[in-house]
């Protein structure tokens, strides 16, 4: 079960491969299709994020919060900016 307000209730043409390596045209939503499509964004912001890891010594925790979380929205968005452009990806 999928709920998205941003993609309405319109499907699309997916090509899946079979068990036996034949492809196959199927129609799914717009929402699924476009989560598989960045599906793989959320693995990469993670291990992005644990290799600049900001740990922050201080008793607070909601400044360990702010600074993951701030870690994160700089992450996505630098995800987000190389989809639509040609940047080659590093390799970590």
């Amino acid at each position: 079960m999928m709920l998205s307000n941003c993609h309405g209730v319109k499907y699309a043409k997916v090509n899946r491969t079979m068990k036996d390596g034949s492809k196959e045209e199927f129609e799914c939503p717009v929402a699924i299709e476009f989560y598989n499509k960045i599906m793989g964004g959320v693995d990469l912001e993670d291990q992005m994020a644990n290799v600049y890891e900001l740990n922050r010594k201080s008793c607070k925790w909601w400044k360990k919060v702010f600074f993951r979380l701030l870690l994160s929205a700089v992450v996505n968005s630098w995800i987000a900016y190389t989809a639509d452009s040609n940047i080659v990806k590093p390799h970590f």
